[in-house]
């Protein structure tokens, strides 16, 4: 029991006698490292700028995005604004930029892709003309929903 004693004095003398200061540096390494990690492995997906009412769908398996968007944007009855990677643009504007995007598309991968966001208002024959707009150029298209 002495030596038990005697020993326990011994260690507590010796860890009370050394009292050294925390090093931080591995903790702050650790911890940049940890962000890092975390802010590499996000996974960023950019969404255009145009608040745009999608419809709901129940259809989970995901599609491609796009390199380019396609945007219909209702803002009243009739009046219907279409634009194209976030920038008003007429029909004849839009195949313009649809044929520099194929052309330029041809280059770089995924860019055969492209996303068409409409309103859930806009009819269905405005949102076909706008796909058949894309295929005639040689672009597949992906219709943008939203789950309910």
């Amino acid at each position: 029991m002495r030596l038990i004693a005697f020993y326990a004095m011994r260690f507590l003398h010796r860890t009370l006698g050394q009292q050294r200061p925390i090093d931080l540096v591995p903790v702050v390494n650790v911890v940049l490292l940890l962000t890092f990690f975390f802010l590499l492995s996000w996974s960023f997906v950019l969404q255009p700028g145009v608040e745009v009412r999608l419809p709901s769908t129940d259809f989970l398996q995901g599609s491609p995005q796009g390199r380019h968007t396609i945007t219909l944007k209702n803002t009243s009855k009739d009046n219907v604004i279409v634009l194209f990677d976030e920038k008003a643009v007429n029909d004849q504007e839009l195949l313009a930029r649809l044929s520099e995007a194929s052309s330029a598309g041809r280059r770089t991968p995924n860019a055969e892709w492209i996303t068409l966001n409409a309103d859930e208002t806009i009819s269905h024959g405005r949102v076909q003309q706008m796909v058949s707009l894309a295929m005639e150029r040689g672009f597949r298209v992906t219709i943008a929903t939203q789950r309910p």
